[in-house]
C-alpha cells in the first residue's frame, strides 16, 4: 500500500513521526515533490480565496500526490499539539478544504490530533487509524517508535557558531524557513554567506518553555509561543532577527507585532519579510542586503547606529 504525505506545513516538524509510524505499519511512503512553480500554480488554482500562501502550497502538494497514484493521502486534522495551546485554525479545516476543492482524490486518512487536555487523545487517534491496517500490538509498537523518532529530532541541537561572524536569529514557521522555493533561498543564501544562524528548532524543544517574556501573557498559539520565547532566549546571542512571514497569516500578524515591540525595547535590529505568490526576488534580496549592511556597520560603530531609526545624536 502506498500512502502519500504532502511535503508542506507540519511535514517539516512531524515527518520523523509520520515516516516511522507508517513504515512500521507496512506502508510505502510517497512524498510530494519539493515546492516548485507548478505546485504553487496548482495550489493557487485549487485553494479558496484568502488562504495564506502555505495553505495554497499544501493544496498543490496534495494534487501532486494525486498524480502519483497513491492509495491513501494523509491529511490530519490538527487542533492542538501541546496541552492548553492551539495551532492555526486553518489546520482544523484543512481536510475539508482539500476534499472540497482538489479533484480525483484517493482515500484520505484524517485522524484528529488534539492534545489540548493530554497526550492520550493523540495516542487514541493514531491507534484508531492504525487498527484499520494492523494488529493492536503492531500499532502500539509503531506509535512508540514514532514518538522516539520525533523526540530525537526535537532534542538534537544543530548549532555551529563561527567566530567573528554576524549571528542572526531566523524567526518563523518551519514550513516557511525550510521551503527554499517559498523563501526564495534566503536561508541558503545566508548560510552560503557564512553567517551564524539560529532557528527555533536549533534548540531542545523543552528549553524555550522556560524563557517566556514576562511582559506578555502566555501565548495560546503553539507557534507564537515558540517565536516569542525564542526571541527572548536569543536576545543576547544575536546581532539581529529576521522574521519570515506568510502574507495574510492571522496568527503571525499579531505575533510579529509583539516581536517588533520586543526588539525595539531591547534595541535589537529586526527585519520583517512578508511572502506570498507575488513576492519578487529582487525586492526581498535588496531589503536583505541593506539589513545585513546595516548590521555590519553597527558592529563597527555601534554607538552611532540605531536599531530602529531613532535620532541618537543631534548636530
Amino acid at each position: 500500500m502506498k500512502i502519500g504525505i504532502p511535503r508542506a506545513l507540519y511535514y517539516y516538524e512531524h515527518y520523523p513521526f509520520w515516516e516511522t509510524y507508517f513504515h512500521k505499519l507496512g506502508f510505502e511512503i510517497v512524498l510530494s515533490r519539493k515546492t516548485n512553480k507548478e505546485i504553487m500554480d496548482w495550489g493557487v488554482f485549487y485553494a479558496v480565496d484568502g488562504a495564506c500562501l502555505p495553505v495554497k502550497i499544501y493544496h498543490g502538494h496534495v494534487y501532486d500526490l494525486v498524480q502519483k497514484n497513491v492509495d491513501y493521502i494523509f491529511i490530519p486534522r490538527i487542533i492542538s499539539v501541546v496541552q492548553r495551546e492551539y495551532i492555526c485554525p486553518k489546520f482544523m479545516g484543512l481536510p475539508d478544504m482539500i476534499c472540497s476543492s482538489v479533484p480525483n482524490l484517493p482515500t484520505v486518512l484524517v485522524p484528529v490530533i488534539d492534545a489540548r487536555r493530554n497526550g492520550w487523545k493523540v495516542f487514541q487517534a493514531y491507534f484508531a487509524l492504525g487498527r484499520k491496517f494492523a494488529s493492536p500490538a503492531k500499532v502500539v509498537q509503531a506509535y512508540y517508535r514514532a514518538c522516539k523518532a520525533l523526540q530525537m529530532k526535537q532534542n538534537s541541537p544543530i548549532i555551529s557558531v563561527k567566530p567573528n561572524r554576524l549571528t542572526l536569529g531566523i524567526l518563523g514557521h518551519e514550513y516557511l524557513i525550510y521551503d527554499d522555493y517559498l523563501t526564495m533561498g534566503i536561508v541558503s543564501r545566508l548560510k552560503a554567506g557564512g553567517y551564524n544562524l539560529y532557528t527555533l528548532d536549533s534548540f531542545d524543544s523543552n528549553l524555550l518553555k522556560h524563557f517566556r517574556e514576562p511582559s506578555f501573557k502566555r501565548m495560546f498559539w503553539t507557534s507564537g509561543r515558540k517565536i516569542i520565547n525564542g526571541t527572548n532566549y536569543l536576545k543576547e546571542q544575536v546581532d539581529g532577527f529576521i522574521s519570515l512571514v506568510a502574507f495574510s497569516c492571522g496568527t503571525d500578524s499579531l505575533v510579529c507585532d509583539l516581536v517588533e515591540r520586543f526588539c525595539q525595547r531591547n534595541q535589537i535590529p529586526h527585519l520583517l519579510l512578508n511572502l506570498d505568490e507575488h513576492t519578487g526576488q529582487a525586492g526581498i534580496f535588496t531589503r536583505l542586503e541593506a539589513f545585513l549592511d546595516m548590521l555590519e556597520r553597527r558592529a563597527v560603530h555601534e554607538v552611532n547606529c540605531s536599531s530602529h531609526g531613532e535620532l541618537l545624536h543631534s548636530l
